[in-house]
């Protein structure tokens, strides 16, 4: 199982921790789906607990006892235990045993209830209940072997209940019989395990989901590495070969032919520049920012991370520099959404206005406590190179959006608008697009760069 190694980290976790490492790193959605999670089960136990209290304190003599106190006081101990307790689900089924303490907080309370319960007609089975929760819930943490062991008990107990009352000498009467609280008992008894592992089953699903789409996107950005570097080899390894052959050979005949020596050292120095000049050329296309690649590519991370990206580019007119220019940017939001963001929806649109172009790219992944992200470096370098041609770059939050905004003067496109468009290369791409299958995240690495 995935989350094995970091589920060996929970023997004595401190009350305000995440118990697993990929719970902490996960996304806004993971996050709210663990919300979600852990109140449906909180919500259902504090349900049951309640009614159950009332069955048991209601049912009895009129008039407040002494026991009844005792009741009430053992159930809000139990119940806040057992909502404290759910919170360590998050690593998983068998994630581990927390701390001593919460287990004995847990335990201790429900299991003086089901040993209360047998003092008084109207508690039986009822008074079992709790203990039966809790041993639920330390189901959902301890090994799958255990699992079954640790249910079956709480099983045991909760049926043994009740003939251990009518063994005591109490009846089976009163209104938790004669109104049909029995059978509400006996199904939020069956509930309760399909609940606590189906809905911590899920969750584990949903950590795996996560984790694959992050690793899409680590394994695109690694495989373009791996891609440079095969390149690098084969421009460096083979010269790098040859010149070696040729200075040996050299040393060799400086004694006996001189001239042939010379020679070699000539080539060997010819083929050194020959190599330095390949390999600014490898370095030079592989930094070169080309529009409709950067688009291309920034939808396909994108949607690799799990992020929907729609794509409007219509750059009919835009100059050589200025594409450059808008490529650098869209690459430097890219990876600023993937490495500091939590969105989950991205629009990239270039569009012509009356001064020029702009490129808006706007993301949903704004803190939720409402503090905005740095520029960074990136940003500022951005922003210099666009005022070096008139334009420039902000950004700004609204609406719950993160907004990058670059602007280029640009030049009027003449009459040849097809030419124009095959001149520049990009071809416009219709809004909620995504990349092609094919494409490759080529420029990711160097989101840094500007």
């Amino acid at each position: 199982m995935a989350l094995s190694t970091d589920r060996r980290t929970l023997q004595e976790p401190d009350a305000g921790t995440a118990p697993d490492r990929a719970a902490s790193e996960a996304g806004r959605g993971v996050r709210a789906t663990w919300r979600y999670t852990v109140g449906s089960i909180v919500l259902y136990c504090v349900f049951v607990n309640g009614i159950s209290t009332l069955l048991m304190l209601g049912s009895g003599e009129p008039g407040w006892q002494l026991l009844d106190g005792v009741v009430l006081a053992l159930t809000v101990a139990s119940t806040t235990a057992l909502i404290r307790y759910c919170w360590f689900f998050r690593g998983g089924l068998g994630a581990g045993l927390p701390g001593r303490r919460y287990t004995l907080w847990l335990l201790i309370p429900s299991a003086a209830l089901w040993v209360l319960g047998l003092a008084q007609d109207h508690t039986v089975w009822i008074g079992a209940l709790p203990l039966w929760f809790a041993c639920n819930a330390l189901a959902v943490v301890v090994s799958r072997r255990r699992r079954w062991w640790v249910t079956g008990v709480g099983l045991v107990l909760l049926i043994v209940h009740g003939p251990l009352g009518l063994i005591l000498g109490h009846a089976m009467s009163g209104p938790f019989w004669d109104e049909g609280g029995m059978i509400s008992v006996a199904l939020w008894a069956l509930m309760t395990p399909l609940l606590f592992v189906a809905s911590i089953w899920w969750w584990e699903i949903v950590l795996r989901l996560d984790d694959s789409r992050r690793t899409s996107g680590e394994l695109a950005v690694a495989k373009e590495r791996l891609r440079f570097a095969a390149d690098l080899h084969d421009i460096q390894g083979h010269h790098l070969q040859v010149i070696a052959l040729k200075t040996e050979l050299a040393g060799r005949l400086l004694d006996s032919d001189p001239e042939s020596a010379r020679t070699q050292i000539n080539e060997a120095q010819a083929l050194a520049r020959t190599a330095l000049e390949d390999t600014r050329a490898l370095v030079h296309g592989y930094r070169a920012v080309s529009l409709a690649a950067e688009a291309a590519n920034a939808a396909e991370v994108l949607r690799a991370a799990g992020i929907a990206c729609s794509v409007d580019v219509d750059a009919v007119g835009l100059p050589p520099e200025e594409r450059t220019l808008f490529g650098l940017v869209i690459r430097e939001a890219t990876t600023n959404i993937l490495r500091h963001s939590e969105a989950t929806t991205v629009a990239l649109r270039l569009a012509r206005s009356r001064g020029g172009f702009v490129l808006t790219v706007r993301n949903d992944g704004v803190a939720e406590n409402g503090t905005s992200r740095p520029g960074g470096s990136g940003i500022d370098g951005l922003h210099r190179r666009f005022e070096a041609v008139g334009g420039g770059v902000h950004t700004e939050r609204s609406n719950g959006e993160f907004i990058l905004v670059a602007t280029a003067p640009g030049q009027a496109p003449d009459d040849g608008g097809a030419d124009s468009s095959a001149d520049s290369g990009v071809a416009p791409v219709p809004a909620g697009s995504r990349a092609r299958s094919g494409s490759t995240a080529t420029d990711l690495p160097l989101g840094d760069q500007p």
